[in-house]
């Protein structure tokens, strides 16, 4: 079954929503400037709040170019159980973190190189863009995945909603799909209704 990662929650009421729904994982972005920008400390009160209520949603921190000290005192405040690199870290800097990491490749015109971080658990394919490092609202592509040998899971990102979902997994059959302003009202609040018609689509039978 296809995992379903929302990224970019920002308050406790669309956190619980999503892992009630079932969401596989929960995005927090730490990349100061972004319109889904959250307090560590808020994210933190927010984690905890999920595993009280005993769901099971992993935890995923989002970062660009920060610094691993950063990312890991952010770690330890906000009770991360993966990160998400969304900048030009290589594969040392994953690897001298030592945390389960996503590390995002930017779609344009061609796969960028699959295998330059051996060390990440998992790769994120989303849309480039030269102004945005993510949450563009836009797909790449979808037939460039073709190319892609599978040789990590993968997350496939990038314009997905509920009206293309189906389509988007029948045709990359990704390991699991990330979406962050295809299930919002406004940048950083959840749209309940369209959260949960995803999740009905996804995990139809």
């Amino acid at each position: 079954m296809t995992k379903i990662k929302i990224c970019g929650i920002t308050n406790e009421d669309d956190a619980l929503f999503c892992a009630e729904c079932g969401a596989d994982f929960l995005g927090f972005i730490f990349v100061p400037g972004s319109p889904r920008f959250i307090e560590p400390e808020k994210a933190g009160a927010i984690a905890a709040r999920l595993r009280e209520s005993s769901n099971s949603s992993k935890i995923v921190g989002v970062f660009r170019d920060a610094s691993n000290d950063y990312i890991r005192e952010i770690k330890g405040v906000a009770g991360l159980d993966l990160v998400q690199l969304h900048g030009s870290e290589i594969d040392d800097d994953i690897r001298e973190l030592g945390i389960p990491a996503i590390k995002t490749l930017h779609v344009a015109g061609a796969l960028p190189d699959t295998h330059a971080t051996p060390t990440a658990a998992w790769l994120l394919f989303d849309t480039y863009d030269e102004q945005r490092a993510g949450g563009t609202g836009r797909r790449f592509d979808w037939s460039l995945m073709a190319t892609y040998e599978r040789s990590k899971p993968f997350f496939l990102s990038g314009g997905l909603n509920p009206d293309n979902v189906v389509a988007a997994i029948s045709m990359v059959r990704p390991d699991a799909i990330d979406i962050a302003s295809g299930v919002e009202a406004r940048p950083g609040i959840k749209d309940h209704a369209a959260v949960a018609r995803l999740f009905e689509r996804v995990r139809r039978p």
